[in-house]
């Protein structure tokens, strides 16, 4: 690949070589107008890119095919046999933070921990792959780590590298659930539908959640399929997955500084703000007021 990315107007933009087998670019296109970023990849890198603001345009064959990102989507593309050169449009008051990794280096880390991927099976030929998917708040997190990090360049790409090996295993834990909603172990599609609902449900009211039984009751599913279909598909029970999501809002109004710690704590349906402070801190290890004080 080049060494530089370019671009038509004056993004600021943060680029890092941690690895020679992984490159990352944090791109914040803070001006008035659409940026063009333009740069040559090499075939055998697979690049990974996530919106973090604002929105932008692929344009793939002399802009003959397109494809929009807005904020919290993630784009997968990688294909063995051509080359990608980026020719990215990123809106005005726009981010995007770009993964550029070989297909080697994440072919040996998957293998490493036998960790499985289909288009990295190495007893198939090597085959093109593209996907599009929702980001969570936790890897918005590790996104806005690399973006806004302050150390010096002597430790920076050690720091970056290691923020990377995050980003993969999330986006890859991630990418697994939702292929796990479209075939779970559930007996039919009828049932994965139901089981989707019922997340979708508990998401909708997270302030105040139905119990078991009620949720039972309006997906259509038994508790027991309830139970297990959470375990295997989401890695959690259902209460789990409602504690997880609550504390995930809870971090994004702390980042967001408009409330106290009390008010999101009643905000997202504590009674006691001590027990929401438990759970903060079991989840993310530290409290919430410290938590705010590094924001």
């Amino acid at each position: 690949m080049d060494n530089k990315l370019e671009n038509t107007y004056k993004s600021k933009v943060n680029e890092y070589w941690p690895d020679e087998d992984v490159y990352v670019a944090y791109v914040d296109n803070y001006t008035a107008f659409t940026d063009t970023l333009l740069r040559k990849i090499d075939k055998r890198f697979i690049q990974f890119y996530f919106c973090t603001k604002g929105g932008m345009t692929f344009q793939f064959n002399n802009g003959g095919y397109k494809i929009g990102l807005s904020d919290g989507l993630s784009f997968l593309i990688y294909n063995p046999t051509l080359e990608l050169p980026l020719n990215l449009s990123l809106n005005a008051d726009s981010k995007v933070c770009m993964v550029f990794v070989s297909v080697e280096k994440l072919h040996h880390l998957f293998s490493s921990h036998n960790i499985r991927a289909e288009f990295l099976n190495s007893s198939k030929s090597p085959s093109k792959y593209y996907n599009q998917q929702a980001f969570s708040t936790t890897v918005r997190m590790v996104l806005n780590q690399i973006e806004n990090h302050n150390l010096s360049s002597h430790f920076e790409n050690l720091y970056v590298l290691g923020k990377v090996y995050e980003l993969f295993t999330l986006y890859f834990s991630e990418s697994e659930a939702n292929q796990k909603e479209n075939c779970p172990f559930l007996d039919n599609e009828k049932d994965a539908r139901k089981l989707k609902e019922a997340k979708d449900i508990l998401l909708d009211r997270l302030d105040n959640p139905p119990v078991l039984k009620e949720l039972s009751e309006i997906s259509g599913l038994t508790e027991y399929k309830l139970k297990e279909g959470f375990k295997q598909v989401y890695g959690t029970t259902v209460y789990g997955f409602v504690l997880d999501k609550k504390l995930e809002i809870a971090r994004e109004k702390l980042e967001k500084g408009e409330l106290q710690v009390k008010e999101i704590a009643f905000e997202i349906g504590y009674e006691n703000p001590s027990h929401f402070i438990s759970a903060f801190k079991k989840k993310y290890g530290i409290t919430p007021k410290q938590f705010a004080k590094q924001v």
